[in-house]
Protein backbone atom coordinates (compact mmCIF):
# COMPACT_ATOMS: atom_id res chain seq x y z
CA UNK A 1 0.00 0.00 0.00
CA UNK A 2 0.90 3.36 -1.21
CA UNK A 3 1.95 5.85 2.07
CA UNK A 4 -1.07 8.79 2.35
CA UNK A 5 0.21 12.03 1.29
CA UNK A 6 -1.77 14.93 1.64
CA UNK A 7 -0.77 15.58 -2.26
CA UNK A 8 -2.93 12.62 -3.09
CA UNK A 9 -6.14 14.05 -1.75
CA UNK A 10 -9.03 15.21 -2.62
CA UNK A 11 -11.52 17.07 -1.23
CA UNK A 12 -15.60 16.41 -2.25
CA UNK A 13 -18.38 16.60 -0.51
CA UNK A 14 -19.62 14.56 2.30
CA UNK A 15 -22.58 12.32 2.21
CA UNK A 16 -24.93 12.58 5.15
CA UNK A 17 -24.59 8.65 5.94
CA UNK A 18 -20.69 9.15 5.89
CA UNK A 19 -21.16 12.31 8.60
CA UNK A 20 -23.24 10.05 10.58
CA UNK A 21 -21.08 7.22 10.47
CA UNK A 22 -17.98 9.05 11.81
CA UNK A 23 -20.48 10.82 14.62
CA UNK A 24 -21.50 7.53 15.59
CA UNK A 25 -17.98 6.71 15.88
CA UNK A 26 -16.50 9.70 17.54
CA UNK A 27 -19.61 11.83 18.79
CA UNK A 28 -22.41 9.35 20.18
CA UNK A 29 -24.14 10.14 17.09
CA UNK A 30 -24.82 13.85 17.40
CA UNK A 31 -22.99 16.96 18.72
CA UNK A 32 -23.92 19.39 21.32
CA UNK A 33 -23.04 22.74 21.60
CA UNK A 34 -23.97 26.40 23.64
CA UNK A 35 -27.67 26.53 22.62
CA UNK A 36 -27.96 23.93 19.59
CA UNK A 37 -28.30 19.81 19.34
CA UNK A 38 -27.25 19.29 16.01
CA UNK A 39 -27.64 15.67 14.33
CA UNK A 40 -26.10 15.02 10.89
CA UNK A 41 -28.52 15.87 8.76
CA UNK A 42 -28.12 19.58 10.10
CA UNK A 43 -24.88 20.07 8.67
CA UNK A 44 -22.37 20.50 6.00
CA UNK A 45 -19.53 18.05 5.16
CA UNK A 46 -16.18 18.18 3.35
CA UNK A 47 -14.55 14.84 3.36
CA UNK A 48 -10.75 14.29 2.78
CA UNK A 49 -10.58 11.20 0.55
CA UNK A 50 -7.99 9.20 -0.78
CA UNK A 51 -7.00 7.62 -4.35
CA UNK A 52 -9.70 5.01 -3.60
CA UNK A 53 -12.38 7.63 -2.24
CA UNK A 54 -11.50 6.19 1.10
CA UNK A 55 -12.12 9.13 3.89
CA UNK A 56 -9.16 10.37 5.71
CA UNK A 57 -10.79 13.24 6.87
CA UNK A 58 -14.07 15.22 7.53
CA UNK A 59 -14.91 18.58 8.60
CA UNK A 60 -18.48 19.25 9.41
CA UNK A 61 -19.79 23.11 9.74
CA UNK A 62 -23.01 25.40 9.40
CA UNK A 63 -23.31 28.87 8.09
CA UNK A 64 -25.63 31.52 10.02
CA UNK A 65 -25.65 34.64 9.04
CA UNK A 66 -21.74 35.96 8.16
CA UNK A 67 -20.31 33.69 10.73
CA UNK A 68 -19.06 29.80 9.79
CA UNK A 69 -19.47 27.46 12.65
CA UNK A 70 -16.97 24.78 12.21
CA UNK A 71 -19.29 21.77 14.25
CA UNK A 72 -16.69 19.07 13.56
CA UNK A 73 -13.19 18.17 12.90
CA UNK A 74 -12.37 14.85 12.40
CA UNK A 75 -8.87 13.19 11.27
CA UNK A 76 -9.56 9.10 10.08
CA UNK A 77 -5.44 9.24 9.73
CA UNK A 78 -3.65 11.02 12.24
CA UNK A 79 -0.53 12.65 11.91
CA UNK A 80 -0.22 13.34 7.91
CA UNK A 81 -1.67 16.94 8.53
CA UNK A 82 -5.13 16.31 7.06
CA UNK A 83 -6.68 18.34 10.09
CA UNK A 84 -4.38 21.19 9.00
CA UNK A 85 -5.75 20.33 5.35
CA UNK A 86 -9.21 20.26 6.39
CA UNK A 87 -9.15 23.75 8.63
CA UNK A 88 -7.71 25.48 5.49
CA UNK A 89 -10.23 24.14 3.30
CA UNK A 90 -12.66 24.90 5.47
CA UNK A 91 -12.02 28.53 5.92
CA UNK A 92 -11.71 29.07 2.25
CA UNK A 93 -14.81 27.54 1.63
CA UNK A 94 -16.31 30.48 4.01
CA UNK A 95 -14.00 32.85 2.29
CA UNK A 96 -15.71 32.36 -1.39
CA UNK A 97 -19.01 32.73 0.70
CA UNK A 98 -18.12 36.36 1.96
CA UNK A 99 -18.21 35.01 5.82
CA UNK A 100 -15.80 37.38 8.12
CA UNK A 101 -15.85 34.85 10.79
CA UNK A 102 -15.17 31.21 11.33
CA UNK A 103 -15.46 29.87 15.12
CA UNK A 104 -15.51 26.43 17.23
CA UNK A 105 -16.13 24.64 20.24
CA UNK A 106 -14.00 22.02 21.97
CA UNK A 107 -13.70 20.38 24.92
CA UNK A 108 -11.39 21.81 27.35
CA UNK A 109 -8.79 18.37 27.03
CA UNK A 110 -8.73 18.84 23.44
CA UNK A 111 -5.26 20.31 23.72
CA UNK A 112 -3.87 19.04 20.53
CA UNK A 113 -6.93 20.22 18.30
CA UNK A 114 -6.58 23.86 20.57
CA UNK A 115 -3.01 24.25 19.05
CA UNK A 116 -3.96 23.51 15.66
CA UNK A 117 -6.51 26.41 15.75
CA UNK A 118 -4.16 28.45 17.45
CA UNK A 119 -1.48 28.07 14.77
CA UNK A 120 -4.24 28.98 12.31
CA UNK A 121 -4.64 32.49 13.48
CA UNK A 122 -7.90 31.79 16.00
CA UNK A 123 -7.75 33.32 19.17
CA UNK A 124 -9.55 31.61 22.21
CA UNK A 125 -12.66 34.11 22.81
CA UNK A 126 -14.42 32.63 25.69
CA UNK A 127 -14.33 30.09 28.56
CA UNK A 128 -17.67 28.23 28.72
CA UNK A 129 -17.37 26.87 32.42
CA UNK A 130 -18.54 23.76 33.43
CA UNK A 131 -21.04 23.74 29.75
CA UNK A 132 -20.32 19.77 29.16
CA UNK A 133 -22.87 19.18 32.27
CA UNK A 134 -25.58 20.37 29.34
CA UNK A 135 -23.96 18.57 26.64
CA UNK A 136 -23.78 15.22 29.24
CA UNK A 137 -27.42 15.31 29.58
CA UNK A 138 -27.65 14.77 25.92
CA UNK A 139 -24.61 12.40 25.71
CA UNK A 140 -24.32 10.48 29.39
CA UNK A 141 -22.01 8.32 28.17
CA UNK A 142 -19.38 11.01 27.41
CA UNK A 143 -16.49 10.03 29.72
CA UNK A 144 -15.85 12.17 33.10
CA UNK A 145 -12.07 12.23 31.76
CA UNK A 146 -10.49 13.11 28.10
CA UNK A 147 -7.20 13.17 26.59
CA UNK A 148 -4.31 12.75 28.87
CA UNK A 149 -6.73 12.31 32.12
CA UNK A 150 -8.08 15.82 31.97
CA UNK A 151 -11.69 16.37 33.52
CA UNK A 152 -13.90 17.31 30.69
CA UNK A 153 -15.68 20.13 32.45
CA UNK A 154 -15.81 23.31 30.06
CA UNK A 155 -16.31 24.27 26.44
CA UNK A 156 -13.47 26.40 24.50
CA UNK A 157 -14.73 29.15 22.04
CA UNK A 158 -12.36 30.09 19.59
CA UNK A 159 -12.65 32.30 16.61
CA UNK A 160 -11.35 33.74 13.25
CA UNK A 161 -12.13 37.02 12.06
CA UNK A 162 -11.78 37.67 7.98
CA UNK A 163 -9.97 37.61 5.99
CA UNK A 164 -10.63 33.96 6.26
CA UNK A 165 -9.39 31.67 3.46
CA UNK A 166 -5.72 33.65 3.59
CA UNK A 167 -2.82 31.08 5.03
CA UNK A 168 -1.07 32.27 8.64
CA UNK A 169 2.97 32.50 8.12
Amino acid sequence: MAPLRQRDMRLRAATNDEVKEVWEDRWYGLVVCLNSVYTPSDVEGLALVDHLDEMVGLVTYRVDGPAGQIVTLDTIVRGRGFGRRLLEDIENKFHKRGLGRAWALMTNDNLRAAGLYLSRGYRLVHIHLDAVERVREHKPRLPETGYEGIPIRDLWEFEKLGPLGVPVP
